[in-house]
């Protein structure tokens, strides 16, 4: 595995802790008889943007937006 694997795995693994925070946000409004923050489309977003990482050159990953939002 190199630097750009790393970084590459890096930002998998945020975005899947930002999928797991909006489900745990779900189930949270659920619960309390509301309707969800994220929708449907919210999560086809996030899957979007594992795409778009997986097939980026390695070189364009050290231009990937900072995912530190």
């Amino acid at each position: 595995m190199n630097e750009y694997d790393i970084k590459r795995l890096a930002l998998v693994l945020a975005i899947q802790a930002e999928i797991e925070g909006m489900k745990i946000e779900n189930m949270q409004l659920e619960k309390a008889g509301f309707s969800y923050t994220y929708t449907e489309a919210d999560f086809f977003k996030k899957a979007e943007e594992l795409r778009v990482i997986s097939s980026k050159h390695y070189q364009q990953l050290w231009n990937y937006p900072d995912i530190s939002r």
